[in-house]
This record gives C-alpha cells, sequence and structure tokens, in this order.
C-alpha cells in the first residue's frame, strides 16, 4: 500500500514550524550545510546553477560561504536571474522542477541563517523531490518507501534540534549518497 504524503503534509509542515523555531545561529548554520550535500547529489547541480545563474559553484565552496556568511555573490546572482528572467524573451529558457529545487534548495540553506522560515523550507523541499521522483520514476513504491521514511526520519531528527541538538552536517549526503537520483 503506498503512503499518502497529501494527507500527512500539514500537519507534518505545522510540526516543522513549531519545532524549528527559535534556534541558535549554530543550529540554523548546521541544517544549511547539511542539506547542501543532498542538492549536489542531484543531476546536474553545478551544470544548473552555472548555466541559470552565472555563476561557478562548488559543494565545498558553498559550504564554506555559509560558515564564513560569505555567500552575497550567489543572493547576488539569485537576485540578477529573478530580476532578468523575462518569459516572452525569445531566448527564454523554461526551468525544469528538478532545476527549480537545486536553485530554491540552495537558496533555502543559504537564507536559513538570516530568517526562520528557510529552515522548514530545507526540509519540505527534500520531501516535494522525493514526491517528484515517485511521480515521473517508472518505480513509484521505492520513491513512495523513500517518503515515507524521510517523514518518520525528520520527525525524529527535528526533535532532537528542537532540544538544542546541532545536526550532523553529513546526516543528509549519508542518507541519500546510494539513492540514484538520476534514473527517472
Amino acid at each position: 500500500m503506498m503512503f499518502d504524503i497529501v494527507s500527512v503534509i500539514s500537519k507534518h509542515t505545522a510540526f516543522l514550524e513549531d519545532k524549528l523555531k527559535q534556534l541558535d545561529l549554530n543550529q540554523r548554520k548546521s541544517i544549511g550545510k547539511a542539506f547542501i550535500p543532498f542538492y549536489f547529489l542531484l543531476p546536474e547541480t553545478v551544470e544548473c546553477i552555472e548555466h541559470h545563474l552565472k555563476i561557478k559553484i562548488s559543494e565545498s565552496k558553498l559550504i564554506e560561504g555559509l560558515e564564513n556568511n560569505t555567500l552575497q555573490y550567489f543572493k547576488d546572482a539569485l537576485k540578477n536571474y529573478s530580476i532578468y528572467i523575462d518569459p516572452y524573451a525569445d531566448d527564454f529558457e523554461e526551468l525544469e522542477p528538478i532545476e527549480i529545487d537545486i536553485i530554491c534548495g540552495l537558496e533555502n540553506c543559504i537564507n536559513s541563517i538570516e530568517k526562520e522560515e528557510y529552515i522548514t523550507y530545507n526540509f519540505l523541499l527534500l520531501i516535494d523531490i522525493l514526491y517528484y521522483y515517485q511521480d515521473f520514476s517508472e518505480n513509484p513504491e521505492y520513491w513512495n518507501n523513500l517518503l515515507k521514511e524521510e517523514i518518520d526520519f525528520q520527525q525524529k531528527i527535528v526533535e532532537q534540534i528542537s532540544n538544542g541538538t546541532v545536526i550532523d552536517e553529513s546526516i543528509y549526503f549519508e542518507r541519500y549518497k546510494e539513492v540514484k537520483f538520476d534514473e527517472i
């Protein structure tokens, strides 16, 4: 039987919002740094950022920038991208859903230091990505199982975070490093 994410997502979102408020700076940084490696597991992350945002990027540079609060170049690239995008231009290029997720995900990571809601967005976007793969995969049961496991995992880890624990920054890389995100 398939797990129905739609039936639990509003309750899960409320849980995340409640538990992830009032985190300290180190916790917020660690959450951002835990999610960055996950986005680099997705297909063509570097190519997506370099093509659409017109900046050179690497996982280590983003993590270092998050740690040292030196990500203004990335924020500027995001702002410039959204300013100059013209859906009516001849050269307009519509992003694929996974490209949108990559850009939004990295934006969530870098903004999680300054704005609490981006911490919740990190967790919710990961669920959204798994849901996307479930919908477009030839093996939806596999992705549905990952979705269910992720909800349970988030419940446990967010409880720990809300009690003062700083997240292990390799947690999402280790959790998903064997998942074949390029096979859809």
